[in-house]
């Protein structure tokens, strides 16, 4: 009889032993830390499986945008500055307007931020979400008359590269043909 009442709370007793001794502890411990881990990894999963969805999405939004179009992008604003192919596209705008230029300089104050270089001394302009950009100041003469001068700059503004004229001066003339001192920067991606 009394076996048959201190068996059982032995048995329970030895239970609950293990239980706090083993059981709770290697779950606390070890499996609780494991679920927490899986939870964490199978977001990620998630957030990759969702990544590459939107990944595929977008480039088959690319694929779908003309080539011409992405060509002319990439002339508006490219990934690299070409001093060489610049001055020759601005001499090609300035042979249809009727002037000349001449002393194109790129200033040693290349790759300078935009509009406060003092405040963006990094050069770079951030972009919601987009590449930095770069900027490159250069000074050019250019002589004709006021008329001419006008359609160049009208042309300059319509250009697909996007420059900014900071300043202009000019010199005096009797002849009615202006030597004009243009102050400029353009811009291309990092």
């Amino acid at each position: 009889m009394i076996v048959s009442r201190i068996l059982p709370a032995l048995l329970i007793t030895i239970a609950i032993g293990i239980f706090m001794g083993y059981t709770n502890p290697t779950y606390t411990n070890e499996i609780l830390p494991l679920k927490a881990q899986i939870k964490e990894y199978t977001k990620a999963l998630a957030a990759a499986d969702e990544f590459k969805k939107k990944e595929a999405q977008l480039a088959n939004e690319r694929n779908a945008i003309p080539a011409d179009s992405i060509a002319r992008l990439q002339s508006f604003l490219p990934d690299g500055v070409d001093n060489i192919q610049m001055i020759i596209d601005m001499n090609a705008l300035a042979a249809r307007s009727g002037v000349e230029l001449s002393n194109v300089d790129v200033s040693s104050s290349a790759g300078r931020g935009p509009a406060n270089s003092s405040s963006k001394s990094s050069g770079q302009l951030p972009l919601s979400g987009a590449a930095p950009v770069q900027s490159l100041d250069f000074s050019l003469n250019v002589t004709g008359t006021y008329s001419a001068f006008r359609t160049y700059l009208n042309a300059l503004e319509k250009s697909l590269r996007p420059i900014d004229i900071s300043s202009i001066s000019l010199g005096v003339s009797q002849t009615g043909v202006y030597t004009y001192t243009l102050g400029a920067r353009i811009y291309w991606l990092q």
